[in-house]
């Protein structure tokens, strides 16, 4: 990998470094990321870039520029695998805006990217996604089912499986009555989000934010991954509060915001890359899977209480002003 970067790119490199997934190099001036792209196609790519050009002229800091090799690519190939070369600037100092507020202010820029996104687009998609994602697991579910001999996670999935096609058909249903009755305000327009925003996504020192990792969609599927990677590490709903309270003073949420939102957080997608993780994995990495199954179950009535508490905490921050229609069965959860 040194020698095809010197040869691609003029670049010598002294040695690799992890960060995040990927392998990374710095110079006195820059610090430079090896990512592997062959899972896009070319036109994919080539609105990350035109994305990523866009930031930078908005002058947001971290984010890093797509290097074109001497020959005037954008990627290269090692080893069958085809690679881009981002360049990054090294910063390492503390950031002193709340993170809701950084996020809200990325949305905001995002919201002005003025190219057609085709291929990247996630806007208006949910339902489809969803229900093609719920089909394809309870086909394999059915076909699981008659199964004479399982492994013991098999067992577990088989178990779970219809309460997570409840709580997905009660997500579908109420993305579908948000459509019906609420109307998008100017801030719904789509944005540049996070493929899966966490509460570690942009932790990281030095910041880069990574536009492989990029989709154009509403700003709803940024807090409501968010809030789930909260209830997953603590299970705080006051944690989700302040970051929803730092992020609107910068960028106020509408009603239709809130409850797309919601909706998604009513989509058990935890479950669903637990389940699918497990089968596309070696064996040799199958135990992680089985842990997280075991813990998304243990914490099965913790995650409908976060739901419940989550409905009342937007509702109320929203002084009565944002109709959110609860889900009563989530009520009798102890």
């Amino acid at each position: 990998m040194k020698d095809l970067i010197k040869e691609k790119f003029g670049i010598h490199i002294r040695e690799l470094s992890p960060y995040l997934s990927y392998q990374t190099f710095q110079t006195p001036n820059s610090m430079f990321l090896i990512i592997p792209v062959s899972h896009f196609s070319e036109s994919e790519l080539e609105e990350l870039y035109y994305m990523s050009q866009y930031l930078q002229e908005q002058r947001d800091p971290y984010v890093p520029a797509f290097l074109f090799t001497k020959d005037g690519d954008l990627t290269f190939e090692e080893n069958g695998a085809a690679y881009v070369l981002l360049q990054a600037a090294p910063r390492f100092t503390n950031r002193s805006v709340p993170f809701g507020a950084e996020l809200a202010e990325f949305h905001q820029k995002g919201r002005g990217y003025p190219y057609e996104v085709k291929e990247t687009t996630r806007i208006g998609q949910w339902k489809e996604l969803w229900g093609k994602r719920l089909d394809q697991l309870e086909q394999f579910w059915i076909q699981k089912s008659q199964s004479p001999q399982l492994q013991p996670f098999e067992k577990r999935f088989i178990e779970s499986f219809p309460y997570y096609l409840g709580l997905t058909e009660n997500a579908i249903q109420y993305l579908a009555d948000t459509e019906l009755d609420d109307q998008p305000q100017s801030v719904d327009s789509g944005t540049i989000c996070q493929q899966r925003l966490t509460c570690e996504t942009w932790k990281q020192e030095p910041l880069i934010k990574v536009p492989v990792e990029w989709v154009l969609d509403h700003a709803a599927r940024d807090l409501a991954e968010y809030a789930r990677s909260a209830f997953q590490q603590k299970q705080d709903v006051d944690e989700v509060a302040l970051f929803l309270q730092q992020y609107e003073q910068v960028s106020p949420l509408s009603s239709f915001s809130k409850r797309l939102m919601y909706s998604r957080l009513l989509f058990p997608l935890h479950y669903f890359e637990t389940v699918e993780g497990y089968y596309i994995s070696p064996e040799s990495e199958q135990h992680v899977y089985e842990n997280k199954l075991d813990h998304i179950l243990s914490q099965a009535s913790a995650y409908e209480r976060f739901l419940s508490g989550f409905q009342e905490m937007a509702a109320m921050r929203s002084g009565g002003n944002v109709s959110m229609p609860p889900v009563n069965w989530l009520k009798r959860t102890p």
